[in-house]
C-alpha cells in the first residue's frame, strides 16, 4: 500500500452561504491564484465539511501550482 501525505498550508479555503442556503467554498494559493470552487445543495452541510470534500478533490496538478505559489 502507497501513502501519500499532503501538505495543505498553502492553500486558502474560502467558504460562503448564499440566499437559497448552498454552501461555497473556493480554494486558493496563498497569492491568491485559483484552484477550484465547490458548491454544496445540502443546506445542514457545515463550513468544516465543505472545506474536507474540497481539499479531498484537489489534483496533483494543484498541489504543485500551490506549493510553487508559496516561494
Amino acid at each position: 500500500m502507497c501513502r501519500i501525505e499532503w501538505d495543505y498550508s498553502n492553500i486558502k479555503a474560502k467558504v460562503s452561504r448564499d440566499d437559497r442556503g448552498s454552501l461555497w467554498c473556493t480554494l486558493l494559493t496563498v497569492r491568491d491564484e485559483f484552484i477550484l470552487t465547490m458548491v454544496s445543495g445540502n443546506p445542514e452541510e457545515d463550513e468544516t465539511s465543505i472545506v474536507q470534500t474540497a481539499l479531498r478533490l484537489v489534483s496533483v496538478r494543484d498541489m504543485q501550482l500551490a506549493n510553487r505559489e508559496a516561494v
